[in-house]
């Protein structure tokens, strides 16, 4: 009889990695905001330590030792996401839609185009006619002046005299 070897990585690295972390959730109870999450997380760690025993106790099963990497693996992918959706408070859809999201920003480049905001005191001037450029003191600061009509601003409060300008002290 030939003897096959198969070799199955575990990741048993990333099984203790995740065990920790849901230690510290059990510490820390308000990282958790998605208990149905957690739980459906902490279950698929346990079936991982469970597979894992399995195959080391079935270890001359070929077919069962490829097939418990290959569920450990996928069980360890659906824990990963299961509590990282659960700390994060987030359900599976939106977390698709904000991973689209990134995907095409980092595809297309930035979100939308980049505005250039002028930092100075005065906004710049409306385009003149060619040649022609109005006189300009950049020393003396420019004096505005707003005519209002009567009823613009605030509406007063019913019963004050419309000539009460001054603030009520008592």
């Amino acid at each position: 009889m030939d003897r096959i070897n198969i070799i199955v990585p575990h990741f048993t690295g990333v099984t203790t990695a995740i065990v920790a972390f849901c230690f510290v959730c059990v510490i820390f109870p308000h990282l958790v905001k998605n208990k149905t999450q957690f739980y459906a997380g902490f279950a698929a760690v346990l079936l991982v330590i469970l597979l894992h025993s399995l195959a080391l106790m079935l270890y001359n099963s070929a077919g069962f030792q490829v097939f418990a990497g290959a569920a450990t693996c996928l069980l360890q992918i659906m824990a990963i996401i299961t509590l990282f959706l659960s700390a994060g408070g987030i359900t599976l859809e939106q977390l698709g839609g904000d991973m689209s999201r990134a995907f095409e920003v980092i595809r297309r480049g930035e979100e939308g185009k980049t505005v250039i905001i002028p930092i100075s005191d005065d906004m710049p001037n409306k385009r003149e006619k060619p040649g022609v450029s109005p006189p300009r003191n950049d020393d003396e600061p420019a004096e505005h002046c707003i005519d209002l009509p009567e009823g613009a601003g605030w509406q007063r409060k019913p019963g004050s005299p419309p000539g009460d300008a001054g603030v009520p002290l008592e």
